[in-house]
């Protein structure tokens, strides 16, 4: 999601342009997702202020039954993209931080690692399809959403077996 702002960093301090912003985002180990919104551009002393109100279309799997999921999620956010040259194309004094967001030496702004940073802050830990999500059984793999399997009667965790014996004794002596 490239903008090219030459003509805006040559503009006066306050001068704003506006952008409709529709693209993918591309991120490592994720399909691409759909990005959509508006950003205002804002000319500041040191580069371009920019606020973002996005809708991103989120492909997540439920952590409990790897269910896919889809939905909205709305980012906003307000950074500024530092100039690493000036509107001539001479190198700017002060250089910005190696982890700010920047303006290229060609003038053009690349919204797409903020809007990357930002889908991840706001991203859950382990998203799930329901509250209620039952997940999978851990022996047969089965949806206990969609189905009841009988491995649960079955399936006795090593570290309880000592008091599972203990239960089945006890059972027998009434």
């Amino acid at each position: 999601m490239l903008f090219n702002v030459s003509g805006l960093v040559q503009e006066g301090i306050g001068a704003v342009r506006r952008y409709e912003v529709d693209g993918a985002l591309v991120s490592e180990g994720r399909e691409p997702e759909q990005v959509s919104g508006n950003a205002e551009f804002l000319r500041t002393k040191a580069g371009v202020l920019v606020r973002a109100h996005l809708k991103l279309e989120r492909r997540e799997t439920c952590s409990r039954c790897a269910t896919p999921l889809r939905d909205a999620l709305s980012i906003e956010f307000e950074e500024e993209f530092l100039q690493v040259v000036d509107a001539t194309g001479r190198l700017v004094e002060e250089r910005p931080d190696p982890d700010a967001f920047i303006i290229d030496d060609r003038h053009m702004l690349d919204l797409t690692e903020a809007i990357r940073q930002y889908r991840e802050a706001q991203a859950e830990i382990a998203p799930l399809c329901r509250e209620d999500c039952k997940g999978l059984c851990p022996e047969c793999g089965r949806d206990l959403n969609l189905e009841e399997c009988g491995c649960e009667d079955a399936v006795i965790d090593v570290r309880w077996a000592g008091l599972a014996s203990l239960r089945t004794a006890s059972e027998g002596k009434e």
